[in-house]
């Protein structure tokens, strides 16, 4: 491959919005074109997309073309990225590894959790985990609590492999007083939104706001106080709209790996409150970009705190911008580079 481009696939669908798709779609835009020809998939029922990458294109029945899409791109790729456990069967890989192929891919949560929503639980145990992940020889948890916890039978390269933010994509402004907290994400149980809605209880003169839709948006709406307002689900855009008036993020799962949300909203000046149980600590400092909480009591004290010290919410807000410009894809990119070099 002297003196020749590296062929890189990203194994994911580039024109429709989720974490992992657009996580590829800021790797096809910052890998170096010079470097790399990129390939990627897309649906052909929504709309394209701008991009430097070659789109395969994948209609119904999607399982079958996106294999047939998969095959092709490990025919003529060298390097190939699979973060889309869930629609890449084992013998694909076995397929790109007799073809000499370097494959890696990326766990993004803790795939040992034992909540019924956790990667472990959704193979089915640890027995058809460790079988579906055994012939990826590169395999890298996103934070360094994600490899310190993958207990289960699977073996993840010991140094992170971050996910990014574009920086460029979002307008900072910083925060001078605590009005609004703003909730992001799936209405569902594993996400506790029922916390949300109850610390809205204590705190009647902020505004809460609800953006997402879910199984327990009916629940969630008959406990909620007047001060809390559904959004529903919004594009990309909308939320960009909806979140130049929030102060506060707030997110009260326990069990995530590093939400792509936190560090798009601390590109706009928000900080975010989240537990301690998933490694915040790892890349955010309580009370300077951000408030890393133990229990609902710690929520209510913080509040507590930002209503009474505007000081602290400008400190915050700031620190926030800080924090995501240490995860801005132009920097992280240059891990990924990495990588991808010495798999080669």
């Amino acid at each position: 491959m002297k003196n020749k481009k590296i062929k890189i696939f990203l194994g994911a669908y580039l024109n429709y919005v989720n974490a992992q798709n657009l996580n590829c779609f800021a790797l096809a835009k910052y890998l170096d074109s010079k470097k790399y020809d990129i390939y990627a998939l897309k649906i052909n029922k929504f709309k394209d997309v701008k991009t430097k990458a070659v789109l395969l294109n994948c209609f119904k029945p999607l399982k079958i073309t996106t294999t047939i899409s998969i095959i092709y791109a490990i025919i003529i790729c060298h390097i190939i990225y699979l973060p889309k456990h869930k629609i890449v069967h084992p013998w694909l890989i076995v397929f790109a590894n007799l073809l000499g192929k370097k494959v890696f891919t990326t766990i993004e949560n803790n795939m040992c959790d034992i909540d019924k929503e956790s990667m472990l639980q959704s193979f089915g145990g640890e027995t058809k985990l460790k079988n579906h992940f055994r012939f990826t020889r590169n395999i890298f948890g996103i934070t360094k609590f994600i490899i310190k916890n993958a207990t289960c039978g699977v073996s993840l390269n010991n140094y992170p492999l971050y996910l990014g933010v574009d920086i460029n994509m979002y307008k900072f402004r910083q925060r001078h007083s605590l009005k609004n907290i703003v909730f992001i994400g799936n209405l569902k149980k594993r996400k506790r939104v029922d916390e949300f809605i109850k610390l809205a209880t204590y705190f009647k003169n902020i505004n809460f706001f609800v953006i997402g839709s879910g199984s327990d948006l009916l629940l969630l709406k008959d406990k909620a106080h007047q001060n809390v307002h559904f959004l529903g689900q919004l594009n990309h855009e909308e939320i960009s709209q909806k979140v130049e008036k929030m102060d506060l993020l707030f997110l009260p799962s326990k069990s995530e790996g590093f939400p792509k949300v936190i560090l798009e909203v601390a590109a706009c000046g928000i900080p975010s409150m989240v537990y301690s149980d998933y490694g915040a600590n790892e890349w955010m400092k309580h009370m300077q970009d951000g408030f890393i909480i133990e229990n609902f009591d710690d929520a209510i004290k913080n509040i507590k705190k930002l209503q009474v010290d505007n000081i602290l919410i400008k400190k915050t807000s700031k620190g926030a911008l800080e924090m995501a410009k240490r995860f801005d894809w132009k920097i992280i990119i240059k891990e990924w580079d990495q990588v991808i070099h010495n798999l080669k």
